[in-house]
């Protein structure tokens, strides 16, 4: 990913949508699937969003 792109990500950033619970820990893409690399950056470390949908839900 570009610097561009991740300062985009920065400056504009907003809440991820309901569908959007996972996110790369390295570069901040969301995705509405668990993955295990990010197709942005290649990151490896992508975690749920909101872990208390999943514990009270």
């Amino acid at each position: 990913m570009s610097l561009a792109r991740k300062l985009a990500r920065v400056v504009c950033a907003t809440d991820p949508g309901p569908e959007e619970t996972y996110e790369c820990k390295t570069c901040g893409a969301t995705f509405s699937l668990d993955r295990q690399t990010c197709p942005d950056c290649g990151g490896c470390t992508i975690d749920r969003t909101d872990w208390d949908v999943v514990v009270s839900g």
